[in-house]
């Protein structure tokens, strides 16, 4: 006697016919008008019940593909042509957003509809598209604020909020109080530690509650040999920010003269992450060219506490090291950087309703949950729990969900009192002082040139 199908198995049968109808009126079996067989034949042709039947009919009213008439059945309204959406993103968000099972999925639900992935470089090429070179944006949350300092958001529809996201992000992805983009991921820059490492020391394992003084001592305690305690891509643009946004704040007028300026308050955490990178008993001298050489020497053993993001921790699935995640050390309060992706419907697209799905999608439950399922980056929904993670994702750090805790302490690049199309300006400054050519007070009288000028355009419009 054959036992009832499991939940599983009932839902791949349901998509199963759900697919197979679509495909046929693609393909021309059933023309616009017509009417699809009965709902006891469905039932018969697809081994399901006619209740099944009935849902699953109902996904193909609410998609638009029939339309339900009482006491006749149930018509097909028009036969879709075929549409080819071109979708522009970085090359880490294939990985990062597990973009490839996502497609297939898409795909699946709407099948006269094919994306064609096209990357772009941080040079702001998503800025000089041509008219319908792009159907759907993916940016970070960093490019989007870029895009609104230079007046550039017209590339990019409006869009509604979406009420089941984190309201942060959705936030992120707004200007002029109107949504622009919907978060699909995001990710606070943690602090990720060698487990094994801390307790062949005999060392407690990082808190919430570590200072950067904190994190030095523990780091000395674990440089031995030629594995070092600490260390992070310093030129990253997701990393040396957080010493600014721990010690800087928006730009303000001074309340009066005694009060420190924004060049001033910044100087604090850009002499901490110098004194923390010149510490050689902590940090080592070796120049990294990425983030790929500080997480292939941690995976190596040869540091104990490396920067990190969760989206970074994709690179990890498979890691035979022994880690965990921490949050991040701190000056006077808790703050860490939170970078976040979007996805927008492209002003100038010719499949407007098509591209609308497609960002739809990606904000849905279904696909928010492959996300959680393939990738260890976290989904914008805020009810997306851990769980049935994919065979391929086999070390997730213990402390995982830490990111919700940590979400009153979250900043980002806005936050900073500079501009973000200012931030190579200050990074070259930056570099100077850190390599010991450029002294302190010139490096503050830089910094507030940098700022002032950066008022000046502001005041005139520009």
């Amino acid at each position: 006697m054959r036992g009832r199908p499991t939940n599983e198995q009932f839902r791949h049968m349901l998509e199963h016919m759900v697919q197979t109808i679509k495909n046929e009126i693609v393909e021309g079996l059933y023309e616009p008008g017509t009417d699809l067989p009965s709902e006891k034949a469905l039932a018969v042709r697809f081994g399901i019940s006619n209740l099944s039947v009935r849902k699953g009919l109902e996904i193909l009213a609410g998609e638009g593909w029939i339309e339900k008439i009482p006491n006749v059945g149930n018509r097909v309204l028009r036969r879709r042509p075929p549409v080819v959406l071109t979708l522009g993103l970085n090359e880490t968000t294939v990985r990062n957003m597990a973009l490839n099972e996502l497609l297939k999925d898409f795909e699946r639900l709407y099948s006269w509809i094919t994306v064609h992935v096209k990357a772009y470089s941080a040079s702001k090429e998503y800025e000089r598209a041509e008219p319908n070179a792009f159907d759907v944006f993916t940016l970070s949350n960093m490019q989007f604020q870029q895009l609104c300092e230079q007046g550039g958001t017209g590339i990019l529809d409006p869009i509604e909020d979406h009420p089941d996201l984190y309201p942060f992000l959705n936030e992120l992805f707004s200007h002029e109080g109107r949504a622009v983009l919907q978060p699909i991921i995001f990710t606070p820059v943690v602090l990720c530690y060698n487990k094994r490492h801390f307790r062949e020391r005999g060392l407690a394992e990082p808190t919430g509650g570590w200072t950067w003084d904190d994190l030095v001592r523990n780091a000395e305690k674990l440089t031995e040999g030629e594995r070092y305690g600490f260390c992070f891509h310093l030129p990253d643009v997701n990393r040396w920010p957080i010493f600014l946004l721990q010690s800087g704040e928006r730009r303000r007028p001074q309340r009066s003269p005694d009060e420190p300026d924004d060049a001033a308050r910044l100087m604090e955490g850009i002499r901490l992450c110098k004194e923390i990178v010149h510490n050689h008993n902590v940090f080592p001298r070796y120049m990294s060219e990425n983030n790929a050489d500080i997480e292939r020497m941690f995976l190596e053993g040869k540091l104990s506490m490396v920067l990190t993001s969760y989206m970074a921790l994709n690179d990890w699935k498979q890691a035979e090291v022994e880690y965990d995640v921490a949050p991040m050390p701190f000056l006077h309060e808790p703050r860490t950087l939170t970078v976040a992706t979007g996805a927008g419907i492209a002003s100038h697209s010719g499949h407007k309703e098509e591209a609308r799905l497609l960002v739809d999608y990606l904000t849905s439950e279904r696909a928010q949950s492959l996300i959680r399922k393939h990738t260890l980056s976290i989904p914008a929904r805020q009810r997306i729990e851990p769980s049935g993670w994919s065979g391929e994702i086999a070390n997730v750090p213990g402390r995982y969900m830490l990111y919700r805790e940590l979400i009153f302490s979250y900043r980002t690049h806005r936050d900073l009192p500079i501009a973000v199309s200012s931030m190579g300006k200050l990074a070259q400054l930056l570099k100077s002082y850190w390599a010991n050519m450029t002294a302190e007070e010139e490096l503050y009288r830089g910094i507030g040139e940098l700022l002032d000028h950066q008022g000046g355009e502001k005041e005139n419009g520009t």
